[in-house]
């Protein structure tokens, strides 16, 4: 009996590795750990898809600006179309932004997190609520 107590702790102790290498490991994929911190990115076009009664895409391409040497284009995909709408081509935005799947055409897809005009649409000084 005393043997069969090891065997049974033994089991225990493998599936309790394996289970965790499955939930740390397996599930840190490389593609979702890609990310652009704040940068200045210049936005080139702006792209929309509608599949009517389903759902619609919006995404934006551009490049990093602040960094000369880096002249990669990345697709930003966005999920508000208040914010689409707002962004205008040719201009430079601060965004933060998340891979989320490989893409054909560019090395990954992003998914806006943040983004900020600069020069428009910062509020200053200190609101007042009646």
């Amino acid at each position: 009996m005393f043997t069969n107590k090891k065997v049974l702790i033994g089991i225990i102790a493998i599936m309790i590795i394996v289970m965790s290498y499955f939930f740390f490991f397996s599930s840190s994929n490389s593609e979702k750990n890609k990310s652009i911190g704040m940068v200045l990115f210049k936005v080139e076009s702006k792209h929309d898809y509608t599949k009517p009664g389903e759902y619609t895409e919006m995404w934006i391409i551009g490049y990093n600006n602040s960094d000369e040497k880096d002249n990669r284009r990345n697709k930003i995909f966005i999920e508000d179309a208040m914010v689409y709408n707002l962004i205008k081509v040719d201009e430079e935005y601060m965004i933060s932004a998340r891979s989320f799947r490989k893409d054909k055409d560019y090395d990954y897809a992003y998914e806006l997190i943040q983004i900020s005009n600069q020069k428009e649409y910062q509020v200053r000084g200190k609101g007042r609520i009646k």
